[in-house]
């Protein structure tokens, strides 16, 4: 597979609407998903005792699916409603994660960390963001 041009990672916020609608979350300049389950130890000792060596075995546990990043937000309106959805604690929204040559992440996320910071020398305010799926999420692989 050749190269995928990171500018194309995306991640795009749901308007609230029902059916949702998206918009790209613009100047976020790293982005980064992440596949996470925590695996159950289902390790089971042999009945006729053997005493030969036990073999661990896992199952598959509690699965999540969480994304950072951070940049420069251009679109004011998105911003402001990042932040009131932190502030009122109502920051449970559909997003969609979509990665190019693989496919697209979508459901319901909750804002885990909502950073705003301003370096002196930079010259401009940036944010950065955590989310953190809650639910299931689904996968739709690019065609």
């Amino acid at each position: 597979m050749a190269k995928q041009n990171p500018d194309l990672m995306l991640l795009k916020m749901g308007d609230g609407a029902d059916p949702v609608g998206y918009s790209t979350l613009c100047g976020l300049n790293s982005r980064n998903l992440s596949l996470d389950g925590e695996n159950v130890d289902v390790t089971t000792i042999p009945c006729d005792g053997a005493g030969g060596k036990v073999w661990r075995e896992f199952a598959a546990g509690v699965a999540q699916v969480s994304f950072s990043g951070n940049g420069y937000f251009a679109e004011k309106a998105q911003s402001v409603r990042l932040v009131e959805a932190k502030m009122t604690g109502t920051s449970i929204d559909d997003f969609q994660v979509i990665v190019p040559g693989l496919g697209t992440f979508e459901g319901k996320f909750a804002i885990g960390t909502l950073s705003i910071a301003g370096e002196v020398s930079g010259g401009a305010v940036t944010q950065s963001l955590e989310l953190a799926s809650t639910g299931e999420i689904t996968f739709t692989a690019e065609s």
